[in-house]
């Protein structure tokens, strides 16, 4: 019996497959500058962390309800403060998207409200 492989981000048991058609397809849906910063992402990962396409497809899948701002912020912020460096790899990474999905229409709304109104003046 074929040994199974485990999905890097979920542990579930994985049949092998090709995933480069199904990373193809995920990668219509960003734009130019998301691509180039995850393959950058990537990049820098792969210097610490081997990075095969079930990974790429995993991180793509688990990104794929988040916007473009904020994965390019993300990717951003986990370069600038070399996170890979640390030992922190695509996991951290999708987590940090998630998070700051999840937070970007809370803190647009704030945005909004705070800007709404004119602030007092202070005689």
């Amino acid at each position: 019996m074929p040994r199974m492989r485990e999905c890097p981000t979920c542990g579930s048991k994985l049949k092998k497959e090709n995933y480069h058609k199904r990373i193809e397809k995920m990668r219509l849906s960003r734009d130019k500058l998301t691509l180039s910063l995850i393959g950058d992402a990537f990049e820098s990962i792969s210097k610490y962390f081997p990075i095969d396409d079930l990974d790429r497809f995993s991180f793509l899948k688990n990104i794929e309800d988040a916007k473009d701002v904020v994965v390019r912020n993300t990717i951003r912020q986990y370069i600038q403060e070399k996170f890979h460096k640390r030992g922190l790899g695509i996991k951290y990474l999708i987590g940090m998207i998630k998070t700051g999905h999840s937070t970007y229409g809370l803190n647009k709304e704030y945005e909004r409200k705070s800007l709404d109104r004119i602030p007092p003046k202070i005689d």
